[in-house]
């Protein structure tokens, strides 16, 4: 007997585990998501279609993962320098957007990068 309530509280003790850990997961999705939403406006707004716009190509971009991680990180903090060094995927995205003179060139860290994409993504 003594067994069974002991396998019995280590059980709720686990679940209990599994819901801090989910609710500290949410809740850091959520502050991810607000960060990203505020570095995607002060950043990329300017010329890039809201989240869930119908003509975002980004934001679908992002959702459908048509760009590696580096590819994304690289194109946003140096565009100029992928386009002058003949980037293939660089090229057809400047090409694409029928040769926009905007450059991506923006001072923006990892997790702040990382932000971004993960608010696109959501």
């Amino acid at each position: 007997m003594f067994l069974s309530i002991l396998i019995s509280c280590k059980r709720k003790e686990k679940d209990g585990n599994d819901f801090y850990q989910k609710k500290a997961k949410e809740t850091n999705e959520k502050v991810l998501d607000a960060i990203g939403k505020i570095y995607f406006e002060k950043n990329c707004l300017k010329c890039h279609a809201n989240r869930g716009a119908k003509d975002n190509y980004l934001e679908n971009a992002i959702k459908n993962d048509r760009h590696e991680y580096q590819f994304l990180k690289n194109f946003i903090t140096k565009q100029d320098s992928l386009l002058k060094s003949k980037n293939k995927k660089a090229l057809a995205l400047k090409d694409w957007s029928n040769n926009n003179p905007y450059l991506h060139d923006f001072n923006l860290n990892e997790n702040e990068i990382k932000a971004i994409l993960y608010y696109l993504k959501k």
